[in-house]
């Protein structure tokens, strides 16, 4: 009798910890997916940011800014940005902006979409603006 109240035991134990495993699986790739979808939007805005700035120096020197920063957006999907064509007169500053439309967050955006108003909390459009002093 004492070998099978062990076995019964160790039996409970085990369905104890597939229904705790259970619970926090959901929570546990909620999370994860979570962190998936900050660093690829993080990611975007720091191509911006780079997209923004080779633009603005592209204008200063003389070149195509709207080319380079596209050149530099290393390949974004509804990628726009708008650059003042060069010439620059002196002391004066040169503001290029970049932005991506649409961004799609993958795993949180159908999960938001599940709430009220929950659709509208997640941004999906992501910009930059780069200002640079021509001289």
């Amino acid at each position: 009798m004492d070998t099978l109240s062990g076995r019964r035991g160790k039996r409970t134990q085990l369905g104890a910890a597939a229904v705790e495993f259970a619970l926090i699986l959901p929570v546990m790739m909620l999370v994860i997916g979570g962190i998936v979808d900050f660093g690829r939007a993080y990611f975007t805005q720091i191509q911006l940011t780079n997209a923004a700035r080779e633009g603005a120096r592209a204008a200063i020197v003389g070149g195509d800014g709207v080319a380079r920063a596209t050149a530099a957006a290393g390949g974004l999907t509804n990628f726009s940005a708008i650059v003042p064509p060069p010439p620059c007169t002196p002391n004066t500053d040169v503001t290029a902006t970049t932005q991506v439309t649409k961004f799609q967050w993958i795993v949180l955006g159908p999960i938001m979409g599940m709430f009220p108003g929950g659709s509208g909390a997640l941004p999906t459009t992501l910009e930059s603006t780069a200002v640079m002093r021509c001289t």
